[in-house]
Parts: structure tokens; C-alpha cells; sequence
């Protein structure tokens, strides 16, 4: 696994418990729920993870995450829900929403943009591509 950027271990350092992020993981997929919070832990993260729609929006209330990774296919309320449902209350205005889902097709990412989704990333999740992705975010939200 390659060593964190620099700008990473920068961004940690100004936060006192060394987290750069409040994620939660919502997938219905257990093993791939928990072994990505796993990464992200070891990356410095603070997680959390929902296995479900209504789980997801019950902790996010609690947690109050900075990042929110939400599968898309889940059974009951899938992910496209949980995004509106987050972008409808105005306790979440700043959390980012990132699909992490199968569905890559472009009609897939415009659905999710139209959910409320700031990004859209295919499985299986690249540690690389998320830890540059929460270095962006840091950097716009300290902007």
C-alpha cells in the first residue's frame, strides 16, 4: 500500500484526535462495508458503517459525518433515497456524498448527481483514489 501524500499527514495533523474525515459507510454488503471502514480507520479516519437506508440516516444523525460512501443497490431503501433524504435536512448542508456502487454507466452517474451525489466512484473502492478524493474536500471546505 503506498504511504499516505504528504498533504494527507498535513491535514491530519490539524485535526486533535489525527482523524481527517467522519465517514460513514453505507453498503448492505457486510464483508465490503466492514473492510473498507477498516482501510479507512487505518488511514486515520473516523467510521462509522450502516448496512442499510434507515441505519445509515440514524447514525448519520448521531455521527454528523463529514464524508457519507453510499452504495447505491441496497435493498429497501437504496442509496438514491438515503442522498435525498440527506439533502433534504438541512443538519447535513455540509456532508459530501459519494456513490460507491457497480453501476458505472454514464446514465448511472448522471442519476447520481441528480440524487444529490457530489461524486461517483465504482466498486471495488481504491484506498488512493478516496484519500485524494478527502484531501479535495478538506481543501475546499478550509477554503
Amino acid at each position: 500500500m503506498d504511504r499516505p501524500s504528504a498533504d494527507s499527514d498535513k491535514a491530519r495533523q490539524t485535526d486533535p484526535d489525527g482523524s481527517t474525515q467522519r465517514v460513514l459507510v453505507v453498503d448492505d454488503n457486510r464483508d465490503a462495508a466492514d473492510s473498507l471502514a477498516m482501510l479507512l480507520k487505518f488511514s486515520g479516519h473516523d467510521v462509522r458503517v450502516a448496512y442499510d437506508g434507515a441505519e445509515a440516516l440514524d447514525i448519520a444523525r448521531e455521527f454528523q459525518p463529514t464524508t457519507a460512501l453510499l452504495d447505491i443497490g441496497m435493498p429497501g431503501m437504496d442509496g438514491y433515497s438515503v442522498a435525498r433524504r440527506i439533502r433534504e435536512d438541512p443538519r447535513f448542508g455540509g456532508v459530501a456524498l459519494i456513490a460507491l456502487t457497480g453501476f458505472g454507466q454514464e446514465q448511472d452517474r448522471l442519476r447520481s448527481l441528480s440524487a444529490g451525489f457530489d461524486h461517483h466512484l465504482t466498486k471495488p473502492a481504491d484506498l488512493n483514489v478516496l484519500e485524494r478524493l478527502f484531501a479535495k474536500l478538506e481543501s475546499t471546505a478550509q477554503n
